[in-house]
């Protein structure tokens, strides 16, 4: 496959440097970035990137920098007031952020990454770019070229924020790249939750989204990130989550994985410590000619540690999903265990799904490890009953995703969002 170089890019990584008159350690990532770009070619089908359409992705076209603007009101109105901590990036850059004034002053920071690296150097460098490196792939390369605006997020040892911070990225700027990084730092027996929610409004035309999340936990630290990805179906959108996770500590995942035309999101624990453990609940719908690319990893070193992942999806129209799942057990981790279940619903003829699960254990001392993945289509006889007792098709097959989807959605902890989860599946559903 041949290579793919925007002749924007490599001025705009200049532009970025002078504007934030960066460290000499940030600049060398971006111009290394830039390097890796220019010289990698995108992801083949071999390399676990298959039925994503790379080629459609429009790199030739791509604005690295869109204009700041004010925060739009479709976000604005999403903000609630009993938020911890509020941050916006909209299209390049972070148009908004706010703390609790109590927060702040116990020493918790929010801030763009951008100002963190500029004002928190000591709390940035050692964590910056340590789950997720530039030579990945040609959109890794690219997101740390032309990185942006983004998210940092520290929280002291033994602070508890009881009410979520929420993080919103959207994007309405035709052709913009949208590369947000989110770094968080949970000092130990810090406990806090996130919610990130992803969305754009395009007017049919299409914008690249190349973000990354990576997460610190320390010892006895618990943190839980809550995504709702809602990007248009202009959207081409690659985003790995991450996670550290230290002794006796948890970090637990909840993704609703709905929006893009063509989307890979992956959400990894690194689960290190001893007693460490992590959770994944994982959702996603994929409708029209969507093509989703959704995973969840759980890699342990740490004896005695635990994960689970739980995953349903959904495929109707012309929608293409695959999901991905691995519970790896390394030489070491004893008395650790991991467990995965993955279930697909599909609606329509031209719709298609793929599951592919795996272990990986190299330890022999291990409390237990099991996967099982289903693919099928609705079952005709629930089709049936329903109708029979009544029920006009729409209404049955409406019923039938909402008992699907519903053991799942239940677990998001976030009760706002488990309901636009739901609202956005009926409208997936044409409700």
């Amino acid at each position: 496959m041949s290579k793919v170089i925007s002749s924007a890019i490599s001025p705009a990584v200049t532009t970025l440097e002078n504007r934030f008159n960066e460290p000499k350690w940030a600049k060398q990532i971006r111009t290394e970035a830039l390097a890796a770009y220019e010289s990698m070619d995108l992801p083949k089908e071999d390399e676990g990137w298959r039925n994503l359409r790379l080629k459609e992705v429009p790199l030739d076209s791509l604005v690295p920098l869109a204009d700041q603007k004010e925060t739009p009101d479709s976000v604005r109105s999403r903000i609630s007031p009993d938020a911890a901590g509020v941050l916006v990036h909209y299209n390049s850059d972070v148009t908004e952020t706010k703390l609790n004034p109590d927060l702040a002053s116990k020493g918790v920071i929010l801030t763009s990454l951008q100002e963190a690296i500029a004002k928190h150097p000591d709390k940035v460098e050692k964590y910056f770019g340590q789950l997720y490196n530039t030579k990945e792939s040609k959109f890794a390369a690219l997101h740390y070229a032309l990185r942006t605006g983004g998210a940092f997020l520290y929280v002291p040892k033994n602070v508890v924020i009881e009410t979520p911070i929420q993080l919103f990225t959207y994007g309405d700027q035709p052709n913009v790249g949208i590369f947000n990084h989110t770094l968080i730092v949970a000092e130990s027996f810090s406990q806090f939750t996130v919610l990130e929610y992803s969305a754009s409004d395009l007017g049919g035309s299409n914008a690249i989204h190349s973000g990354a999340v990576e997460i610190f936990a320390a010892d006895g630290a618990k943190v839980s990130y809550v995504i709702l990805q809602n990007f248009d179906q202009g959207i081409y959108s690659f985003y790995p989550r991450r996670a550290k996770i230290g002794r006796d500590a948890e970090v637990n995942w909840a993704a609703a994985e709905l929006g893009g035309k063509i989307a890979r999101s992956e959400n990894t624990s690194y689960v290190d410590g001893e007693g460490a453990q992590s959770n994944a609940v994982v959702v996603f719908f994929g409708s029209d000619e969507q093509s989703l690319d959704v995973s969840a990893q759980m890699i342990h070193t740490g004896r005695n540690s635990f994960s689970d992942i739980l995953a349903k999806g959904v495929m109707g129209d012309k929608g293409k999903t695959i999901w991905r799942g691995l519970g790896y057990i390394k030489p070491g981790a004893k008395g650790s265990s991991t467990f995965q279940r993955e279930n697909s619903l599909i609606l329509s003829d031209g719709a298609k799904g793929d599951a592919i699960p795996g272990l990986l254990i190299e330890e022999t001392d291990v409390a237990g490890a099991g996967h099982a993945a289903t693919v099928g289509r609705i079952d005709e006889t629930q089709l049936f009953y329903l109708q029979s007792r009544g029920i006009s098709l729409k209404q049955a097959q409406k019923m039938i995703v909402e008992g699907f989807f519903g053991s799942v959605i239940e677990l998001i902890p976030v009760e706002s969002v488990r309901k636009e989860v739901q609202s956005l599946v009926d409208r997936k559903l044409g409700w």
